[in-house]
């Protein structure tokens, strides 16, 4: 507890004026006094710790409650919805997020010759309680903003200790995923990324589970184990999400927007952002501008 209580405070020194603020790279720190609204986004590779407070992480049908001391690995780019259930203007909502590099993950297990996992992860995501092995090198971690000298020469290895003791922890099946080639996981990755750049095009599972060289019982089974929705919801909750960035960033009409989405009429694309964000596209822009 006086670790977590260490990491606590270093979160609330550094943290800015904002939700989230950027301190090192592929690090944040999330700091909120109040609770908030489900916000929808893309979650990369991720390692999020809860140093205070609680948060909900929903990612297609599996819902994650996580708590102060414990943690959420995500081992793949897949729609979420999240918010804070406990925070208070006495007791904020404290805690960090790094980013996990596919590639840096795959090379540390291969360098160290981690026997592979023999079965597959249950789904992408999982919550862990943070362990004394994960919570010293985070407050050393956290501790180099206070010598910002430090940090380049002393990250990089602070971080494989961190991705090392992911590697060999409780949720190890699911972050050996990461980076791993010739995996069914990662013929749903290959798949994701197409679907990342050509989300507004109509797609066909067939097409897909081709581009992945897998039979379209098989890549379903795999892509939903992996995601928690069907390839057809993971596009749609691509085209929203990317729909509300747009509605925030630019002065264009709703319908526009629409379109450009892949949706063929505008009623079509405010009944289902409505259903997936709880208003409909012209509340949230009129919102969102003011």
């Amino acid at each position: 507890m006086q670790k977590l209580s260490h990491i606590a405070e270093l979160i609330k020194k550094h943290s800015g004026p904002d939700y989230v603020t950027d301190v090192l790279p592929g690090v944040r720190l999330l700091k909120k006094s109040s609770l908030t609204e489900p916000l929808g986004g893309l979650a990369v590779p991720t390692f999020a710790v809860v140093a205070q407070g609680s948060k909900c992480t929903v990612i297609g049908d599996s819902v994650h409650h996580y708590n102060a001391g414990e943690y959420l690995v995500v081992s793949l780019e897949v729609p979420v919805s999240a918010h804070i259930t406990k925070a208070s203007e006495e007791e904020p909502f404290l805690g960090l997020e790094m980013a996990l590099d596919p590639t840096a993950l795959a090379s540390l297990a291969l360098e160290t010759n981690l026997a592979p996992i023999k079965h597959d992860a249950p789904s992408s995501a999982g919550v862990g309680s943070v362990s004394d092995l994960l919570l010293d090198p985070l407050v050393r971690l956290l501790s180099l903003l206070d010598t910002p000298t430090d940090a380049t020469a002393l990250r990089p290895a602070i971080e494989r200790e961190l991705m090392w003791r992911l590697l060999n922890g409780a949720h190890a099946s699911i972050v050996r995923q990461i980076g791993l080639v010739g995996t069914p996981l990662s013929r749903v990755v290959d798949a994701i990324e197409w679907l990342k750049h050509n989300f507004a095009e109509p797609i066909h599972v067939e097409e897909l589970a081709d581009r992945a060289g897998m039979s379209v019982t098989s890549f379903h089974r795999h892509f939903r184990r992996a995601t928690s929705m069907t390839p057809i919801r993971y596009q749609k909750r691509l085209r929203l999400i990317q729909a509300r960035t747009k509605l925030m960033s630019e002065q264009r009409s709703v319908a526009s927007i629409g379109f450009e989405m892949g949706y063929e009429s505008a009623s079509q694309f405010n009944r289902e952002y409505r259903r997936e964000f709880g208003s409909s596209p012209g509340i949230d822009a009129a919102r969102f501008r003011t």
